[in-house]
């Protein structure tokens, strides 16, 4: 018995030297944008500026540092995405821009890749902004993201020594330029619609794109799949409260709720909503009732699924029950119970024989 217990414990030993290492998150410095005498919204907290065509402007963030040690803060630019959530990000991604991005803010924002923060200090970090020197309508958006340098080799240090998971968070300051305030009529277009996955289940997926210097706010999108030539609906999926980024691409997925993606040729009608507003012309029923709104897009793209495809999607979905050999266990069930009732006639005659010797 102690024996035992003392393999338990060696055992529960291991396994905690062995468990990963995780360092609470934490800021070392803190950012905040100095809001110019040109900025639009002077109630928000990131830059919404008007600049005039081809002028250029510094942009000013502080920084300040309150701890014992030196901070070296990482800089980065980036235009806004649409995730597949619906959800604006002005960090960088992968995400893929719409191929209408004409203006990319990191093309006309220029700022140092890192910047140091004295201890107990602060300093500034300058952005030169630059307008295009083309005229044109609409926003350009995108974000300046702030995160605390890493060192390379104190990371292959700390991996040396085990594994290592480090939650690191980033000061992310919108930046939204225009040359004018000019109402610009948004626009949403339907790209080529394909079967993927998402976390290990089978979904459709349905590229909007948004192609329109101008966000979309209070988006709402009714999506169906159905087998072409029918109207019945095999797949669909509704969300409301979403948003668009301006010139982003925005991949809405439509579940298959665990079915089985069956190869064929398929239809996607999306009803996409944008702008909801009590004035809006156009109404969208629900289930909390009918929305109004000022934007109503009606998108349809035919698409087909290949065999391969389909057995290969289908064949890594999580989701799916795996066909279940019942008749396996049928036969198991069926060899224990003659097993057992040889066993037991064994034991009767057995029984009998010795019973008969006496």
């Amino acid at each position: 018995m102690k024996k035992t217990l003392l393999l338990f414990a060696a055992a529960v030993a291991l396994v905690i030297m062995m468990s990963p290492k995780v360092s609470a998150a934490e800021f070392n410095f803190a950012a905040q944008a100095e809001i110019p005498e040109n900025q639009l919204d002077k109630g928000v907290s990131y830059f919404d500026i008007k600049l005039d065509q081809g002028a250029q402007q510094t942009l000013h963030v502080d920084l300040r540092n309150d701890t014992e040690k030196e901070v070296v803060v990482d800089v980065d630019i980036s235009s806004t995405t649409t995730n597949i959530n619906g959800v604006v990000e002005y960090s960088p991604n992968e995400i893929k821009p719409a191929k209408s991005l004409k203006f990319n803010m990191k093309d006309y924002v220029k700022a140092p890749d890192t910047v140091k923060i004295p201890a107990k200090s602060a300093t500034t970090l300058d952005l030169q902004a630059a307008m295009p020197n083309e005229k044109f309508d609409g926003v350009m958006a995108g974000g300046i993201t702030l995160k605390e340098h890493q060192d390379t080799n104190d990371q292959a240090s700390s991996n040396e020594k085990g594994v290592s998971i480090k939650n690191q968070f980033s000061y992310v300051i919108g930046l939204v330029m225009q040359q004018n305030t000019n109402p610009v009529a948004a626009n949403v277009k339907l790209a080529d619609v394909k079967p993927t996955q998402i976390n290990y289940r089978n979904v459709i997926l349905a590229p909007l794109e948004n192609d329109t210097a101008t966000f979309i706010n209070k988006v709402a999108v009714d999506a169906k799949i159905s087998k072409k030539g029918s109207d019945k609906a095999l797949y669909s999926m509704s969300k409301e409260g979403l948003q668009m980024a301006p010139d982003a691409t925005f991949d809405f997925p439509i579940s298959l709720e665990g079915q089985e993606l069956k190869p064929g040729n398929y239809v996607a009608q999306l009803e996409v909503y944008g702008n909801q507003n009590e004035n809006g012309a156009l109404t969208r029923k629900s289930s909390k009732g009918e929305q109004k709104f000022a934007n109503h897009w009606t998108l349809t793209k035919e698409f087909t699924v290949q065999k391969k495809v389909a057995d290969n999607l289908n064949k890594k979905d999580v989701s799916l029950k795996k066909e279940n050999h019942w008749w396996i266990y049928v036969l198991i069930a069926l060899l224990i119970l003659l097993i057992t009732v040889v066993a037991v006639l064994i034991f009767v005659v057995l029984k009998k024989k010795e019973q008969e010797k006496r």
